[in-house]
């Protein structure tokens, strides 16, 4: 569940800094609905979803502090109307990540897919494909 919940604060911190760079629609500040689904090839029962809910601000979510706090750098990120796609890179605790995510969004929904290879920390090589989908649901509280 910690995972999902940094894809979310990552996915948000991508837009953030797309918008903060080009003139584009930006993200509504509030409380936030995310729903994640993740999937993982040869697992014998699927993973549930997970529903979160998350304040953000434009302060709260300062892209270098998220993927600094989170052992990743982003390799690339395009921007096409209003899709984001991006390429990253993790490395914590002898694990190394990579991964891959596009996103369609709104001002106040957002829908997409990340997908992640993990390998290391004498560990066999899992992919992990997660759906995201999230909608503003009012100020924060």
């Amino acid at each position: 569940m910690k995972l999902q919940f940094v894809l979310a604060l990552l996915l948000f911190a991508m837009m953030e800094s797309v918008a903060a760079e080009m003139e584009v629609p930006d993200v509504k500040e509030g409380m936030w609905e995310i729903t994640s689904q993740m999937e993982m090839p040869g697992m014998p029962m699927a993973v549930p979803s997970v529903i979160s809910k998350q304040c953000y601000t434009k302060q709260s979510m300062k892209p270098e502090n998220i993927l600094r706090n989170n052992h990743c750098t982003m390799q690339k990120m395009d921007l096409r109307d209003n899709s984001v796609s991006w390429q990253m890179r993790c490395q914590q605790q002898g694990m190394q990540m990579t991964g891959t995510g596009n996103i369609d969004y709104q001002h106040t929904s957002f829908s997409g897919n990340f997908n992640m290879k993990m390998s290391g920390a004498n560990q066999p090589a899992m992919q992990m494909n997660t759906r995201l989908k999230g909608r503003y649901i009012g100020p924060c509280q």
